[in-house]
C-alpha cells in the first residue's frame, strides 16, 4: 500500500512539473492569435468586438474551458477557408494542432499561472481607436442620424454624404478603409462613388462593402482604389431587427480611409461574380447555385469576399485557365454568416486573359438550419434583398495586370 500511495505522489508531482501555465505555453499563443480582438479597445470587425480580454492571467484565467472548447471546436479564430490555403492570405486567422492542444491541456490541468518570468514581452499595438486597419487618416459618417423605426424588420435606405475640402482637398489613393456600423441593426453596408471607374467593365460603381464580421480591405504598395476631391458617397444600408414597440434605433454608421504616401500603378475594383437568378426548394439541404465571369484581359485578383444570407453552407472559386487547366482559387467548406471574410492574397495573383472564373454556393434551407438560424425551411427562396431572402455573390478586389500611367497615379 505504501509503495502505491508513492507511486501516486510521484505521479501528480510529475503532472504538476509538466503541467501547462499561462505565463509559458499559453500566453505567448493568445498573443499571437487572439490579442487583436481579445484586449482593451480591440478591433471592431464590422460590428463584432470581443467581450473579454486575454491580456493578464487575472482576466484570462476566468475563459479557460471556454477557450479550449472554441479551439477544439473550430469556431475560434474565425477562419473558415479549407486547410489546402494555410499561408496563402495575408489576413489568415489560423492556430496548429499543438497550439490547440496546450490551451486544451491548460484548461484540463487546472490552468496553472506559473512563473511570471516565463511570461513573453507584453505584446503592444498602434493605436487605433478599434480600427482594423490603424487609426484612420479620414473618417466619413452620416451628415445626420438615420432612424430605423418600431415597424421595420428589413429595410434599405440610400444615405448620401459629399465629401467637403476640408475633408479632401485633393484627390487620394486609398491603401485601406474598414468600416463601422452605427447601430446593432446595421446588416450590411455598400459604399457607392459617383466617378467610381472600372476599366475592365466588371464593376458596378462600388467602392466596397462589409458584413457581419468582414475585415477591413488592405491593398499592398502600388495598389489602390481612387477617391476623388468633391466626391459624393453613396452609402446603401441593410438594417435587420426585430419589429415592435420601442425597437426603433438611431443609426450613425462610417467608413475610414487609409491613404498612400507613394504613386500607385494598380487601380483596385471591386465586382462580384454572381447571379440573381436561382430559387432555392423546400427542405433542400445542399441546394448549388453556380455562376461565372470570364476575364479579358490579364488581370491581377487581390482578394476574395463570398457573401450569401442565412442558408449559405459553403462557396468556392475555381480559374478555367484558357490553356485547360483549372485551379482552386479559394474553397470556404463551413461559410459563416456572422464571420463574413475578406480572403485577402500576400501577393496579387496573376489570371491571364481569357480565363473563367466560376463561383459555386451550397445552400441549406432544412428544418435542422431553420432550428439554428430561424429561417422558413417550408418555402422556396430566391434572391432577395431581406436577411431571410437569400443572396449569391462572389465578390472580387481585382485590377487591370497593365499598369496605369504613373503620370496619373500622382503621390
Amino acid at each position: 500500500m505504501r509503495v502505491f500511495m508513492f507511486g501516486l505522489i510521484f505521479a501528480a508531482l510529475a503532472q504538476g512539473a509538466l503541467a501547462v501555465t499561462f505565463h509559458k505555453d499559453v500566453e505567448p499563443i493568445l498573443q499571437q492569435n487572439c490579442l487583436e480582438c481579445h484586449r482593451s479597445a480591440g478591433t471592431n470587425t464590422m460590428g463584432m468586438v470581443a467581450p473579454m480580454a486575454f491580456e493578464t492571467y487575472e482576466t484570462t484565467r476566468p475563459w479557460a474551458k471556454a477557450i479550449a472548447n472554441q479551439v477544439e471546436a473550430g469556431t475560434m479564430p474565425p477562419w473558415h477557408a479549407s486547410d489546402e490555403f494555410d499561408g496563402v492570405f495575408a489576413n489568415e486567422r489560423s492556430i496548429s494542432d499543438a497550439e490547440i492542444e496546450t490551451l486544451a491541456s491548460w484548461a484540463k490541468t487546472g490552468a496553472r499561472r506559473g512563473d511570471p518570468a516565463d511570461a513573453p514581452s507584453p505584446k503592444t499595438f498602434a493605436e487605433s481607436d478599434g480600427w482594423g486597419i490603424g487609426t484612420p487618416d479620414l473618417v466619413v459618417e452620416f451628415e445626420s442620424p438615420y432612424l430605423i423605426e418600431d415597424h421595420v424588420e428589413d429595410e434599405y435606405a440610400t444615405i448620401m454624404v459629399e465629401l467637403t475640402d476640408e475633408q479632401l482637398p485633393e484627390d487620394r489613393w486609398i491603401q485601406a478603409m474598414d468600416f463601422r456600423p452605427g447601430s446593432e441593426a446595421v446588416h450590411h453596408i455598400v459604399v457607392f462613388t459617383g466617378s467610381y471607374r472600372d476599366s475592365l467593365g466588371f464593376g458596378q460603381g462600388m467602392l466596397g462593402g462589409m458584413g457581419p464580421g468582414t475585415n477591413g480591405s488592405v491593398f499592398p504598395e502600388g495598389y489602390g482604389r481612387r477617391l476623388p476631391k468633391n466626391e459624393r458617397l453613396m452609402f446603401n444600408m441593410h438594417y435587420h431587427k426585430e419589429r415592435g414597440p420601442g425597437t426603433a434605433v438611431w443609426d450613425s454608421s462610417s467608413i475610414g480611409f487609409k491613404f498612400h504616401d507613394k504613386p500607385v500603378q494598380h487601380e483596385v475594383n471591386w465586382g462580384a461574380v454572381g447571379t440573381m437568378n436561382f430559387q432555392i426548394p423546400a427542405y433542400a439541404e445542399n441546394h448549388e447555385v453556380v455562376a461565372s465571369e470570364t476575364f479579358r484581359r490579364d488581370t491581377m485578383f487581390l482578394s476574395f469576399f463570398p457573401h450569401t444570407h442565412l442558408r449559405g453552407k459553403a462557396s468556392k472559386y475555381v480559374a478555367h485557365y484558357p490553356d485547360g487547366k483549372q485551379e482552386t482559387l479559394l474553397y470556404v467548406p463551413a461559410y459563416d454568416f456572422n464571420w463574413q471574410t475578406s480572403y485577402i492574397y500576400k501577393e496579387p495573383k496573376l489570371i491571364p486573359a481569357g480565363t473563367k472564373v466560376e463561383v459555386t454556393m451550397w445552400y441549406d434551407n432544412s428544418e435542422e438550419r431553420g432550428k439554428i438560424t430561424n429561417i422558413n425551411p417550408s418555402r422556396t427562396v430566391r434572391w432577395g434583398q431581406p436577411t431571410t431572402d437569400e443572396m449569391m455573390y462572389g465578390w472580387v478586389d481585382y485590377c487591370d495586370a497593365k499598369p496605369i500611367d504613373t503620370a496619373e497615379s500622382g503621390d
